[in-house]
């Protein structure tokens, strides 16, 4: 074994932990050491049929998106993603031995309508770690003329595969590392709404300039030793309520804002939703956001903008719309007049159009974008 090149492309994985744009060059690093034309780095959620690639190399976009689309959904690799576990690496022979038919995985559709048009025949790969049914995975990919993966490679392929992962986690280190190093300021003040930071007790740790100006000047919200409250106490009793809610779907990894009820005040909306990781890495605690807006004095949102900002479809952009405003997903299938299982579909669209993951996530990209409202 050449020792000097392997350790070159071992290096050049642990770049990519502190520069995630060097992970095109890393895996090209990876796929040349194996004589490989493609590679993918991508995660997956079979249970809810979700694909996301985190780099790619030698396919192109159109290739790309129809894995994402479709074609992920019916690889073999995620179709008995139950059997394998994580750090097995497999190839094609994993598969057609495991149905007892030599030709069981060039006779299936993934294979001649994913991979053969793009000149791939053969494939090694593996689940690198598993985290809330979200599944990390690393595969290369060969021509026929370039001949199966040996054993041999195999072996070493899960050895990079495990420097792979440390990269990976490093990476979301340094990235919670940066964000430390920056002031949680810049998300606050570029924040378009009020936005109050919450501890557990519901303590203000953090809120921008937009929302102390909506608590001063409404008769339901102040501050009082250090602790947001209201004059109404039964809407007192909701807000704590709630509050320990949204933490406690937080620890169950279920992220979906709750609005607060208001009916002596429908002009001010209330939005409690969890805090991004980032967010709560800065705080070093759990931490829960509550989004304030005016719907009197607030700007609408231009969602034109929006629509042709991301590309989305005239209903992409209604559902979106009602997601932006704290809507659980039910509810808006339902003001948009479609049923659960296609707002379900729009949702994915929104997600990878937008590059989000969450409906939070979504609240927070759209309400940090100095374009996405009306200006006067």
């Amino acid at each position: 074994m050449n020792f000097e090149h392997y350790n070159r492309v071992v290096a050049s994985i642990y770049q990519a932990s502190t520069d995630t744009a060097h992970w095109d060059q890393a895996l090209k690093d990876v796929s040349h050491y194996f004589s490989s034309q493609g590679a993918g780095l991508f995660i997956q959620n079979p249970q809810v049929n979700y694909v996301a690639p985190l780099s790619f190399l030698g396919l192109n976009d159109g290739f790309l998106a129809s894995y994402s689309d479709y074609y992920g959904d019916i690889n073999p690799t995620f179709a008995e993603y139950e059997e394998l576990r994580a750090g097995t690496m497999f190839t094609e022979q994993v598969f057609n031995q495991r149905h007892q038919d030599s030709e069981y995985y060039n006779n299936t559709t993934f294979y001649n309508e994913w991979m053969q048009p793009q000149g791939f025949a053969h494939a090694a790969g593996g689940m690198l770690t598993v985290e809330n049914n979200e599944m990390l995975h690393f595969t290369l990919l060969r021509s026929a003329e370039q001949g199966q993966y040996s054993q041999h490679e195999l072996t070493l392929l899960k050895e990079f595969s495990q420097h792979i992962l440390s990269a990976v986690k490093y990476s979301k280190v340094f990235e919670q590392l940066n964000y430390r190093m920056m002031s949680a300021e810049h998300m606050l003040g570029c924040l378009g709404q009020g936005l109050v930071v919450l501890g557990q007790d519901l303590q203000v740790l953090d809120l921008n300039q937009a929302a102390a100006n909506q608590i001063e000047n409404n008769l339901l919200l102040c501050i009082r030793k250090g602790k947001l409250r209201s004059t109404n106490m039964s809407f007192n009793k909701q807000l704590a309520k709630q509050s320990q809610q949204i933490i406690t779907n937080g620890s169950l990894n279920i992220e979906i804002p709750i609005r607060l009820d208001l009916p002596t005040y429908q002009q001010l909306l209330l939005l409690l939703m969890p805090a991004p990781p980032t967010v709560q890495t800065y705080f070093n605690r759990p931490v829960i956001i509550l989004i304030i807006q005016d719907n009197q004095s607030s700007e609408p949102l231009n969602m034109h903008y929006l629509q042709c900002s991301y590309h989305l479809t005239a209903s992409e952009t209604r559902l979106m719309s009602y997601l932006l405003d704290g809507c659980e997903l039910k509810r808006a299938a339902i003001a948009c007049g479609v049923t659960y299982e296609t707002a379900r579909w729009y949702l994915k669209s929104i997600f990878e159009k937008t590059s989000t993951h969450r409906q939070v996530d979504l609240i927070m990209k759209v309400n940090t974008d100095p374009a996405a409202r009306y200006t006067r």
